[in-house]
């Protein structure tokens, strides 16, 4: 016991030192300010608004979910510059993994690499400078698989269970309300609790039925209860009980019927062409009024930024979702949300009665509002893709950038630098003699783990081969919850890639689940060390 002691302090020793290293490096690295005025300007706008209880409906105050706003609101409440709040976030979730790894995998070498692997990895550097959703979805993610470990490790004592299912539920409420695709995450949690479910034989016996049933609910109320919370808040402050736009029932209802029409000019990453817009004007008279905001030159407003997605003869679907909303916003129609909802709601009853008159070419209506149906022509690049994405979820982890962040600096004093509580004299910061050297330190340490990696990851292989048919039953099914977590961000980054928005490179979308392939990988490290080692000498 002494020595598992000393092992398990050892772990708490690296992880004190690897965190205090990360905080003091990237002490000088600024947040970045970006005119994103859909995405990283608007959760600064949005934390700010948060701050003031008076702010008047438009067209953007709920198009982003509340969860990273609320973020960024509470570190400045809290007097935190929102870079420290940040990389204190991320480096907390990656020790609470380690944890729970060192307590279910029980060896201080895997724990120490899987800490080396999180706290150290370059993309960090500039991922947690960000302001994106993303920024929170990652420790998010890592909170939830190590509370998932924990739930495999403790389903035989009732009360570490049931204590478990609380915290997951409470993790699970801030990512439900971080990302609108916070569904992909419900399969992972439905199998850990299938095979529990399995192990502990719940149904032969009311006791554990009773509590099994009790950590399912403990594990879906806080989201349901945080869920309607925001929603009820919404509804005081505009008249609409939803969390943001995407769950408004009028957007959805009108996005759904033009989806329908026409679906046989639908192709890859266009869901709603000029053709069958050009149909729709027709027979729609709300629908034609948003004609001068939607048929623009292909250099103009969101058909540029289309085209930069790749599709410049229309707009992808992705994209297009914003330009309707502009539209809309345009046609004045955003003064309050209950004339948004009308307005939404008339356009989806004037194109459905044009559909079941049979004046338009329609398919039936389906309950997904914002993503394209599977259709034949886009299972093989479909997969495809998800093969290229998987293969650069190898390499997500390796990039470094230590850009200094000057640029938009009136954007930054304007909007960033009060709610950010950033330093003004980071300009002037990053020149310091010191700041230089912890750049080149930073520099010199992200290169040795980018040289590293391959041969890690290599070996990470050889030990699943060689050491994964010996390992335990516990073992393998924790592996696989952690690769069906991988398989199905891959499986919907990759859907989303060839349907309705090109992810490029896919970076952004696949890092969440880098914890997740950190951990496989130290795994199958220590199952080939522990063949090594049991191996028997020649004779």
């Amino acid at each position: 016991m002494a020595q598992l002691s000393r092992r398990g302090w050892g772990v708490v020793g690296l992880a004190i030192a690897l965190v205090v290293f990360k905080l003091g490096a990237i002490a000088h690295l600024p947040i970045h300010a970006s005119l994103a005025r859909h995405d990283n300007l608007r959760y600064i706008i949005r934390a700010t608004q948060l701050l003031d209880p008076h702010v008047p409906y438009d067209g953007l105050v709920l198009a982003r979910q509340p969860g990273y706003p609320a973020f960024i609101a509470a570190s400045s409440l809290l007097g935190l510059p929102l870079r420290f709040a940040q990389e204190l976030v991320y480096l907390a979730a990656g020790v609470f993994l380690a944890l729970s790894l060192q307590r279910w995998l029980q060896s201080a070498r895997a724990t120490g690499l899987f800490l080396l692997l999180y706290t150290l990895a370059p993309f960090s550097y500039h991922w947690n400078r960000q302001t994106l959703q993303e920024v929170l979805y990652l420790p998010l993610t890592a909170a939830i698989l190590g509370v998932c470990l924990h739930l495999l490790k403790d389903h035989r004592q009732p009360r570490r269970f049931l204590l478990n299912a609380l915290i997951l539920g409470i993790l699970l409420a801030g990512f439900w309300n971080t990302r609108p695709e916070g569904i992909w995450i419900v399969p992972i949690i439905a199998l850990c609790y299938g095979y529990i479910a399995l192990k502990q034989s719940c149904f032969a016996s009311r006791t554990r039925f009773t509590t099994f049933t009790a950590a399912s609910l403990l594990t879906v109320a806080p989201g349901v209860v945080l869920t309607s919370f925001l929603a009820w808040t919404t509804y005081l402050d505009y008249g609409l009980y939803h969390t943001y736009d995407l769950k408004a029932p009028g957007l959805r209802a009108a996005y759904s019927s033009l989806q329908r029409v026409a679906p046989e000019r639908q192709r890859p990453q266009i869901t709603v062409p000029a053709a069958t817009r050009a149909e729709i004007y027709d027979v729609s008279p709300s629908f034609r009024r948003l004609a001068p905001h939607l048929e623009i030159p292909a250099d103009d407003g969101w058909r540029a930024a289309s085209c930069g997605l790749g599709v410049c003869d229309d707009y992808a679907a992705g994209i297009f979702f914003w330009a309707l909303r502009d539209a809309v916003d345009s046609e004045g129609f955003y003064q309050s949300a209950p004339k948004t909802e009308a307005f939404y709601q008339q356009i989806a009853r004037e194109v459905n009665g044009a559909c079941e008159r049979n004046w338009l070419d329609c398919q039936p209506q389906t309950w997904v509002s914002f993503v394209p149906s599977l259709s034949g022509n886009l299972v093989i690049p479909w997969l495809r893709r998800s093969g290229e994405l998987g293969y650069q979820l190898t390499r997500s982890s390796l990039v470094l950038r230590l850009d200094s962040g000057l640029e938009d600096i009136e954007l930054r004093e304007r909007y960033y630098r009060e709610i950010t509580r950033e330093a003004a004299d980071f300009i002037e910061a990053r020149s310091l003699p010191g700041n230089q050297v912890k750049d080149a330190l930073i520099t010199a340490v992200s290169q040795l783990y980018q040289w590293l990696f391959p041969v890690l990851l290599g070996l990470a292989v050889l030990g699943w081969l060689w050491g994964g048919l010996s390992a335990s039953q516990g073992l393998l099914i924790g592996a696989g919850i952690l690769l069906w977590c991988i398989v199905v961000r891959v499986l919907l980054v990759a859907y989303i890639d060839v349907s309705s928005w090109s992810v490029g490179a896919g970076d952004r979308y696949l890092r969440p689940v880098l914890p997740a392939f950190w951990l496989l990988m130290v795994i199958g490290l220590e199952l080939g060390i522990r063949r090594w080692e049991k191996r028997k000498p020649p004779t």
